[in-house]
């Protein structure tokens, strides 16, 4: 096995963390290595237990097995998780990890120069554009990358002679929440005279231009304006924003270096910082350096988005339209070639658990998507050792690769992990309704098995079983049903109270086995003389209750003949040295007096009970 690389991060979607894994990939292969990239989608849902399987996701590497850990720590946006992290590697592995962008000073670090970005970006407005009255507005306080932005920005108008009033400085959010509140309050600032906005990321700066379009202030002619990461919206906006971008080959490298010299035992002390690339456009006023745009292949791709986000909806909707698991699998394959995904190994969790870890010691590939006419037909069965992440017998072994590893739970229920070949084409969007997506699959299906158990712990809770017909219990849920049921189609309800006769002559005479018999064989009658929609119900040792709700009158009128006559039917079947004989009782009511069932159905007792004495009178 190769040497292998960790890579944890959220939203692999984005273009920082898509252009990370890209230039890691390629820094890393290059040197060997495979790399594994283990993402989530971070704490967008309202449920705590959707954020505890998204961090699950710390828990399905074995960090033994690599040579390496980087961190993405400010893209995971679930609390706790860079600790957990870095806890649960320590437990496992002596491994260099290294946070890159951000992150704890408990890890070697590759950080973006914020401070000395900032002040570069200021020092540009002021020397080339001869700017004074510079407003800033900035990401939350609470951000460590915020207030170093915040701080060159300061640092750089104080060296260059300009004071920086109160009114100048509005704290935003790092989205367009608030920039319609930090226009107004910079259209104030400098009594009215502001000439720029430089703003902590592009999104900020893309609403302020907005709002200031919006008042028919020009754009840079009135007020020149900057951003920060240097986002696509930034370079198709017109004009092209001012923007900063990331050296992400260059955190890339360095991460790597870092890693190799570690292992090789060498001591790297304190971070490394790497300031970005400043990129003037048209929005600062250095209209020489406008990119050209595609604007039809800006729309176009805003199209596909719309379609991709309609199939994304109907992918999760209907792979619970399939019920068996083989359907299920059979959909998702055909959705990887319509969401256009790399090659794809779903792995499920086995019984074997360690350590209170949701996802188990080994693992099984359940399938490996899309389904191809080959040995990758359909599902399949193969155990293996979770440290390998995938069995070893489908790595390439011909060169080092990268693997998107995302994790399959609903809420906090996992049911194991989906690994995805690294691939050049955009897909990436649909990784999260696609890993969700099967999620349901498998919830979908472990509900239907809890609920089929439910249904039949139900179904024998409320059956008698020796004769196979209702208990009390289920008699009792029967009629209260009826009750309820103001659609019945009969004008008439009769119940029916019957008992066994000379049960205990049976039981003295030829044994409790016997006794069975007649009970069961009297169930039998009763279940062929009523309709499909008749109630039947062993409420005691040998009494049933029974409640006819056929439309047909004569069913009713002449239930007890039809007992009779069943009864010796099944006698001169049995031929028995003894006759099973009942006693049976009836009480017809008309349907809109259903309420009163209960009473009736002491009636049909009362009036079973006099047909059996004058038997037993009859027999004296």
């Amino acid at each position: 096995m190769r040497k292998k690389i960790a890579v944890f991060l959220g939203e692999i979607g984005r273009e920082f963390q898509r252009d990370f894994v890209k230039n890691i990939k390629e820094v890393a292969n290059t040197k060997g290595y495979d790399v594994f990239v283990f993402n989530n989608f971070g704490s967008y849902a309202s449920t705590i237990l959707f954020d505890s399987g998204e961090r699950d996701v710390i828990n399905i590497p074995v960090f033994s097995e690599f040579a390496g850990v980087l961190s993405l720590s400010d893209t995971f946006d679930i609390d706790a998780m860079e600790n957990m992290l870095i806890r649960t590697i320590k437990a496992q592995s002596d491994c260099p990890i290294v946070s890159v962008r951000n992150g704890s000073i408990k890890t070697n670090r590759v950080v973006f120069d914020d401070y000395r970005t900032a002040y570069e970006m200021t020092t540009h407005f002021i020397k080339q554009h001869g700017f004074t009255n510079i407003c800033y507005m900035s990401g939350p306080y609470s951000v460590e990358d915020s207030i170093k932005r915040l701080n060159g920005f300061k640092d750089a108008m104080s060296d260059n002679g300009l004071d920086v009033p109160e009114d100048a400085v509005f704290e935003g959010d790092f989205w367009k929440f608030r920039c319609k509140a930090a226009t107004e309050f910079f259209l104030q600032s400098y009594d009215g005279k502001a000439q720029a906005i430089i703003c902590a990321n592009d999104y900020m700066a893309l609403g302020i231009c907005d709002e200031l379009k919006n008042r028919g202030i020009r754009i840079p002619e009135d007020i020149a304006i900057s951003g920060f990461d240097e986002v696509l919206e930034g370079c198709s906006h017109k004009p092209s924003l001012t923007s900063v971008r990331m050296p992400v080959e260059q955190m890339a490298v360095k991460s790597m270096d870092i890693i190799e010299a570690v292992n090789g035992g060498k001591d790297i002390p304190g971070d490394i910082s790497i300031p970005g690339n400043l990129v003037f456009k048209g929005s600062c006023g250095c209209d020489a350096c406008e990119n050209n745009i595609d604007i039809s292949a800006f729309y176009n791709q805003i199209s596909n988005d719309y379609i991709n986000i309609r199939t994304s909806t109907l992918f999760t909707t209907d792979i619970q339209n399939r019920i068996t698991e083989d359907e299920k699998l059979q959909f998702i394959s055909d959705y990887t070639n319509r969401f256009g995904i790399n090659r794809s190994y779903l792995c499920l969790c086995t019984d074997t658990y360690k350590d209170d870890n949701p996802y188990s010691e080994k693992m099984r590939l359940r399938a490996v998507f899309p389904f191809s006419d080959g040995d990758n037909s359909g599902p399949m069965d193969v155990i293996f050792s979770r440290k390998h992440i995938i069995p070893e017998s489908v790595y390439d072994s011909s060169k080092p690769g990268c693997y998107i590893v995302l994790p399959i739970h609903h809420k906090n229920t996992t049911f194991g992990y989906l690994v995805s070949e690294w691939s050049e084409c955009n897909y990436y969007h649909f990784l999260a309704p696609y890993s969700e997506g099967i999620a349901f699959a498998y919830d979908d299906m472990r509900q239907q098995e809890q609920y089929s158990d439910y249904l039949e712990i139900r179904k024998q809770n409320l059956i008698d079983p020796l004769t196979g017909v209702a208990n009390r219990r289920g008699f009792e849920q029967s009629v209260s049903s009826l009750m309820s049921n103001r659609n019945l189609a009969t004008d008439i309800i009769t119940f029916v109270s019957t008992d066994l006769d000379n049960l205990k002559h049976i039981n003295d005479t030829f044994g409790h086995h016997e006794g069975d018999i007649a009970i069961q064989s009297y169930a039998e009658v009763l279940t062929s003389v009523i309709g499909p929609d008749d109630i039947c119900c062993r409420v005691g040792g040998d009494e049933f209750y029974l409640v006819l709700v056929s439309p047909r009158r004569e069913d009713h009128e002449n239930f007890a003949h039809r007992v009779e006559d069943a009864l010796q039917r099944k006698n001169d079947e049995l031929n028995k040295p003894y006759k099973i004989h009942a006693s049976v009782g009836l009480s017809t009511i008309n349907k809109d007096a259903i309420d009163k069932a209960f009473e009736n159905i002491e009636l049909a007792d009362k009036r079973m009970y006099d047909n059996k004495k004058a038997y037993k009178k009859s027999l004296a």
